[in-house]
């Protein structure tokens, strides 16, 4: 989930405004306080609840990585222990937390975590490969074998599954989606592509945006399916004043994802950066008829029927991407 900074400055709860603000700047602290307040409190509307959940959990996430940086590896657990309580069905969050455990030698709680990880998303091969060796190092060899195991099925899947998708798409010309298909059954690899969607997530936070998209093209050449990466390569592009491209990458982000309200969100802010107010307009619309509670796509297509219309903003200057 990331959205532009007009959507941001358009959210209901001053809470949730102002832990995004630290968040952004690096202060976990004091995100972490408001993101909490924002969630105590009643009148928090479903959409801004589930905005203030999502950026408390990557906010307690960060600052746990930033500890385990500095080996304060007892402040990295607590952070984790605190962020799967916000967030217990995100699989990568007990990974890394199942990493961090293994790594200062509780054998037993890491696979505890890896299995908590798999319950939620059985097909999370580094996890069973995490759990696998875990248990090895335990000295528990059959339990091992039997993750390696499912490990190695799912494996294989993972070339044969796009592998035979790229040959149907083949055989009814479709080429561009069988170059896509096929890219992912023999030319993924998994850890050069997480470091750098990691290193372009670190870029883009930064308001780095002509290095972010450096990482996030590299990122989608290796996993061209990856709906995210299409939403954040948008971002880039629109605060690099490339409108136009950041509405194709907005819109495929859409397309792979069509339930996901954030990148519709943000297609149809760009629409009215474009300055294409009717096609925004309605945008708007039916993202309300989604999620009757979301707070920017409210306030924006009121400030729209009101006979308002934004200004179109300038493009950056080249270089000038802060």
């Amino acid at each position: 989930m990331r959205l532009l900074k007009e959507i941001r400055n358009l959210l209901d709860n001053y809470h949730v405004k102002s832990g995004i603000y630290h968040y952004y700047r690096g202060e976990f602290g004091p995100a972490v306080d408001f993101f909490r307040k924002a969630l105590d409190g009643e009148e928090l509307t479903s959409s801004d609840r589930r905005i203030a959940r999502y950026y408390l959990t990557m906010t307690l996430t960060e600052s746990a990585e930033r500890r385990e940086e500095k080996s304060e590896f007892d402040e990295a657990i607590l952070e984790y222990v605190h962020a799967v309580e916000v967030s217990p069905a995100y699989p990568d969050i007990r990974l890394r937390y199942g990493a961090l455990l293994e790594k200062v030698g509780r054998l037993e709680e890491a696979a505890e975590q890896y299995r908590k990880a798999i319950e939620v998303n059985r097909s999370f091969l580094d996890a069973w490969v995490a759990l696998g060796f875990t248990l090895l190092r335990s000295g528990l060899r059959d339990q091992a074998a039997d993750a390696f195991r499912s490990a190695c099925e799912l494996k294989l899947d993972r070339t044969r599954a796009p592998f035979e998708a790229g040959l149907e798409a083949l055989a009814r010309a479709d080429d561009e989606e069988s170059a896509r298909r096929l890219h992912q059954a023999f030319l993924y690899v998994p850890e050069v592509f997480e470091q750098r969607h990691r290193t372009a997530l670190a870029r883009l936070k930064a308001e780095e945006h002509d290095e972010a998209l450096v990482e996030l093209e590299a990122a989608i050449e290796l996993n061209p399916l990856y709906p995210d990466l299409y939403n954040f390569k948008g971002i880039a592009l629109a605060e690099l004043g490339r409108v136009d491209e950041a509405l194709e990458a907005f819109e495929t982000s859409s397309r792979l994802t069509p339930k996901f309200m954030v990148p519709r969100l943000n297609h149809a802010f760009a629409l009215l950066r474009a300055g294409r107010f009717k096609e925004a307009e309605t945008e708007l619309e039916a993202i309300l008829e989604d999620d009757p509670t979301e707070p920017a796509a409210r306030a924006k297509l009121e400030e729209l029927q009101s006979g308002a219309r934004p200004e179109k903003r300038r493009n950056p200057t080249r270089g000038g991407t802060r």
